[in-house]
């Protein structure tokens, strides 16, 4: 009993309409997968009242740093009491100042703000304890971080407050 068709014929037919279902499902389900993935990352809209504060926290923040620049010598002239006494002093303030500016950022870049922040303060902690222990050394690598760590953090403002800055 011929059916008019080899089986073998069927079985070949079988195989290669399984397999392209198999490759029409991947490729749907990566295309899912993508889609869901931008779905995930919200883009970061501000409002102009936002974008006026960000701006003016960012004057601060900037002050503050510009302000850092004076450690560097202190440090090459060996004044570790002015180190010191500039990290609790003028540069105090400069925590507050970075958390209030990073809870004016956007949820999605807060968390990254915060360590980024947290960074630039743990540098600022080491510096003093490198004034402590009169360590050159070890001060001018934790001021090094500190900017570094500073840069990452400005990075994660809005494109429309760099632009306007820069």
């Amino acid at each position: 009993m011929t059916t008019g068709f080899p089986a073998f014929f069927l079985d070949r037919v079988k195989r290669s309409l399984l397999a392209l279902l198999l490759v029409g499902l991947m490729v749907f389900s990566s295309g899912g997968m993508a889609i869901a993935a931008k779905s995930s990352s919200p883009v970061s809209t501000y409002t102009p009242a936002q974008l006026e504060q960000i701006k003016r926290y960012l004057g601060e923040v900037e002050e503050l740093r510009e302000r850092m620049l004076k450690i560097p010598g202190y440090v090459q002239r060996k004044r570790w009491n002015d180190v010191q006494t500039y990290i609790h002093g003028p540069l105090g303030e400069l925590r507050q100042t970075m958390l209030r500016l990073t809870r004016t950022l956007a949820p999605d870049v807060q968390p990254q703000a915060q360590e980024a922040a947290k960074d630039v303060f743990g540098h600022l902690i080491k510096i003093d304890e490198a004034a402590r222990l009169e360590d050159s050394r070890k001060a001018l690598q934790n001021y090094n971080g500190a900017i570094e760590d500073f840069e990452i953090y400005l990075n994660l403002l809005p494109p429309e407050i760099k632009a306007s800055n820069g």
